[in-house]
């Protein structure tokens, strides 16, 4: 696989041990955020995490190159079970309980996640009042796909991190909200909240009526990068 950076504050991973690393390495952590009765406890709770985490690996995996090698993943859950004890049957059924838990890729937050998507796959606005704003395309595009992710649930969009992915200024940013707000493309529904807290807000963008795809730009060189068997030991 091409590396990939799966935490900000380490070196990239490119084999099944490196990733092996990074699920303990995770899991341990969030064990050491709770308070467990018993060691039986923390053994049932680590085996959860460690399935958990290898799903949201592959997730995001499948994110920023497309595909998952099998072979790659096998190595993984192979070296992890060494590591941790487990039998593979028991670990197998843990990844079937878990399967349908991850909310996110592993080391994103969903605005990391919506902006991914807006770049793989970029939108263009209809209304003419907005189509030429770098602004309003960056913040509704974000927002239809925060929405995509979140379902049913609200969205956030936090001002501060809004404006570093655009490299915005804070009040065009919230400018640019408010007139999404006031065309019906965005609807408020929280407008109160604590300083430091976001407004909650959902998508009521159309297809076809306010926005619609456009053909994404060149792709990266990793999309550009030829498949190849792994030779991971």
């Amino acid at each position: 696989m091409n590396p990939i950076k799966l935490n900000p504050d380490r070196p990239p991973v490119s084999s099944s041990d490196e990733i092996v690393i990074v699920i303990v390495r995770a899991t341990s952590s969030q064990i050491a955020d709770k308070s467990l009765p018993d060691e039986e406890a923390a053994a049932d709770f680590r085996l959860s995490t460690d399935a958990l985490n290898f799903h949201r690996i592959v997730w995001r995996i499948r994110e920023e190159q497309g595909e998952v090698q099998q072979k790659l993943m096998g190595n993984v859950r192979t070296k992890l079970c060494r590591k941790r004890g487990y039998d593979v049957e028991e670990f197998d059924a843990a990844l079937t309980a878990t399967q349908e838990r991850p909310r996110l890729p592993f080391g994103w937050t969903a605005l990391d996640l919506a902006q991914h998507r807006l770049a793989a796959r970029p939108i263009r606005l209809l209304n003419p009042e907005l189509e030429a704003s770098r602004y309003a395309k960056g913040i509704f595009g974000l927002a239809l796909y925060l929405q995509e992710i979140q379902k049913e649930e609200p969205i956030l969009l936090p001002v501060e991190q809004v404006r570093e992915l655009l490299v915005a200024k804070k009040v065009v940013v919230a400018g640019t909200i408010k007139r999404l707000v006031e065309l019906g493309l965005l609807e408020m529904t929280k407008a109160e909240y604590n300083t430091g807290s976001a407004r909650e807000f959902r998508f009521r963008g159309v297809e076809g009526k306010d926005y619609e795809g456009e053909r994404a730009g060149p792709k990266s060189g990793k999309k550009q990068a030829k498949k190849q068997e792994e030779e991971d030991d």
